[in-house]
């Protein structure tokens, strides 16, 4: 059998005529049939096919530019372990006043705050708070893992080294140096409810506390909150706040390269991972300094109302960068190199490919001259596997060639399905993919599509094309989970992978 590569232009026309032609063909011919179904010239029949699987594994994944970072560490007997941990470039607090720190300043607080992705609940605690359950963990948020704060020391380029006409690329298998000296480090597992922070406002001495501010998003939503290390921020953040490092954000970057947000496995490895957006994410420095309240004057030019030495509270807001990186470093488990069974798994876990066909010849095939009514590819679950992170969709795509499949372009994805079904039990089961036009032109004998391998992967929402142009299959995922799938061993009965062809053909 011969793979041979496809024109991208096919998929261009095949969106824009052929799907119109061919589909408006096939329906007046399935009309046809209806109304003379009974004079026997055609009949209806359904060819299960089978079909060469494999598994491999993916080694990076593009991590930068993403709408999703996954910090962690889980463990899964079937997938093996990930660690999960982010870098970020860090901006200049925007203000109008000059980056100083005043007077008798003294530093109150320093906090990172990324918000969590969460969902109010309906319910409220006793005492009128409201309660909130943090989206996208990933295993047993009850379990802590190690949470380190670094200097990120790797200078992180908006262009490309090697082609400044290009943005560039991160890989999450790239290596990032980082500092020697933690900012934090301390255990830490996700909290719904750090909604709230207390700053306690200090006077010059930084012993008597003449204030205490609470400090809440205007959402009212969880965050995390972590107190980094006031001397270590206070000698690259404060000590020289007039110098060049601060007068631009070119300066500053090559100064301050960014965080290295690391997490690391305790003794146990089954702890969790959370997905953050990191939009909103910063790193605010509050802090505390004397200053002259202006006087006014009475009718008689004396000074009233004026005091000197006042103790005034601000704090200055540092953003995270435009480039993020997520840092995926995995451990697979041994036996997912076998070939009987796939496993399907995100983030840079694995994937499936598919050759169809095994043992048909496709010219004889085509010869058959049938209408294809349907054709499904079906992928079932297996139910021992002992992993409880099925995704809800799955994704098939052109591998040989990294390109869209023709019914993803034609159909649209919501036709094509690869959503997970669901046993009575409510188990996952099976994932079925509708790849009729596909199917129907490869078995044409007038210019037919060439054959390709299928690749099977974990579903992405940056998988689905934004226009007619986007027919290039995206590299991006940020989703952790995975299943477990029977492959095309014959021992796996009618669970076996297999392709169902439902067609209409001519009676001689």
């Amino acid at each position: 059998m011969t793979i041979k590569v496809v024109n991208a232009l096919k998929y261009l026309g095949l969106f824009s005529i052929v799907f119109f032609t061919i589909l408006s063909c096939e329906k007046d011919i399935e009309n046809i049939g209806v109304n003379i179904v009974n004079t026997n010239v055609f009949s209806t029949d359904k060819k299960t096919t089978e079909v060469i699987s494999t598994n491999e594994n993916i080694l990076k994944v593009p991590s930068n530019g993403a709408s999703q970072y996954l910090l962690g560490v889980y463990s899964d007997n079937e997938f093996g372990t990930l660690k999960a941990s982010i870098v970020s470039q860090l901006g200049l607090p925007f203000t109008g006043d000059a980056y100083t720190y005043g007077t008798n300043y003294g530093i109150d607080s320093v906090l990172m705050i990324i918000p969590y992705q969460s969902t109010k609940s309906a319910e409220k605690y006793s005492d009128g708070k409201p309660k909130f359950s943090i989206d996208s963990v990933f295993g047993d948020a009850g379990v802590e893992f190690k949470l380190g704060i670094y200097e990120l020391k790797t200078y992180l380029n908006t262009l490309d080294p090697n082609d400044p006409s290009k943005p560039a690329i991160y890989y999450s298998d790239k290596e990032f140096q980082k500092g020697d000296t933690p900012f934090y480090l301390e255990n830490f597992k996700v909290n719904p409810n750090d909604t709230v922070s207390y700053i306690k406002r200090y006077m010059p001495d930084g012993v008597s506390v003449y204030k205490i501010d609470t400090v809440k998003a205007t959402t009212v939503s969880p965050s995390i909150r972590i107190p980094l290390d006031e001397n270590l921020v206070k000698q690259l953040f404060v000590n020289n706040a007039t110098g060049a490092e601060f007068q631009s954000l070119d300066n500053f970057q090559h100064y301050f390269r960014g965080f290295y947000i690391e997490a690391e496995a305790l003794t146990s490895n089954k702890s969790h991972l959370v997905s953050l957006a990191m939009v909103d994410a910063k790193m605010i420095i509050y802090y505390s300094k004397d200053e002259n309240e202006e006087a006014t004057e009475d009718l008689n030019g004396n000074n009233i109302n004026g005091e000197q030495g006042v103790r005034t509270n601000h704090n200055f807001e540092f953003a995270f960068g435009s480039i993020k990186s997520n840092v995926l470093k995995r451990d697979l488990a041994p036996h997912q190199s076998g070939e009987d069974r796939l496993y399907v798994q995100g983030a840079a876990g694995s994937i499936a490919t598919i050759e169809l066909f095994k043992n048909e010849n496709i010219v004889d095939l085509q010869e058959n001259n049938w209408l294809i009514n349907d054709a499904s590819l079906i992928f079932y679950v297996d139910q021992n596997a002992a992993s409880n992170i099925a995704p809800e969709q799955l994704f098939i795509y052109n591998y040989t060639d990294n390109l869209q499949l023709t019914d993803v372009m034609t159909e649209g994805l919501a036709v094509v399905g690869g959503l997970l079904e669901r046993d009575t039990n409510g188990k996952p089961y099976r994932y079925v993919f509708k790849i009729t036009d596909y199917i129907s032109r490869l078995l044409k004998t007038d210019e037919p599509l060439d054959l390709v391998k299928i690749g099977l992967k974990v579903y992405n929402p940056s998988d689905t094309p934004t226009s007619i142009g986007d027919i290039k299959n995206k590299d991006y995922s940020w989703t952790p989970k995975g299943v477990v799938l029977f492959g095309d061993n014959p021992s796996f009965g009618d669970k076996r992978v297999k392709l169902e062809i439902s067609y209409t053909k001519i009676n001689n």
